[in-house]
């Protein structure tokens, strides 16, 4: 799967490449996370953010210091891939979205069933915009 990764502190501002001095670069054979626990699912990604803390994150100045190298994004919206055996709440093509600590700058993630909201189509509506996640 493709991923952006921060392999060392800096300006993330640059961008990606395969460069030693770039701070991140953009991997197109990183791992596709696997299921960890029976109430985990894995997310196919298809929205997420970048914001300030991600920003502080890559130069290294957020307050929770992430290990190198690593994944930055945290809220996305997606759709299930694949769920663990005590999954409960949701079954594989469900829509979802959600906040994480790290890792939504990648194709697919790995998040617990508890972490998630799922889109009812009028959930994430904003002024007369149609549903965000509707489009996925």
């Amino acid at each position: 799967m493709e991923a952006l990764i921060v392999r060392k502190l800096g300006d993330p501002t640059k961008p990606p490449s395969s460069d030693e001095n770039s701070a991140i670069i953009l991997s197109k054979n990183t791992e596709i996370p696997e299921i960890t626990t029976s109430t985990s699912v894995r997310i196919k990604v298809a929205a997420t953010s970048l914001n300030y803390a991600n920003y502080l994150q890559v130069l290294g100045k957020y307050q929770e210091k992430a290990t190198l190298p690593f994944i930055p994004g945290s809220d996305y919206s997606g759709i299930i891939t694949d769920v663990g055996s005590a999954v409960s709440k949701f079954a594989v093509g469900d829509r979802v979205c959600s906040l994480a600590n790290l890792g939504s700058f990648a194709q697919y993630l790995v998040a617990d069933q508890s972490h998630l909201g799922l889109s009812s189509g009028s959930v994430f509506r904003r002024g007369n915009k149609e549903d965000l996640l509707e489009q996925l």
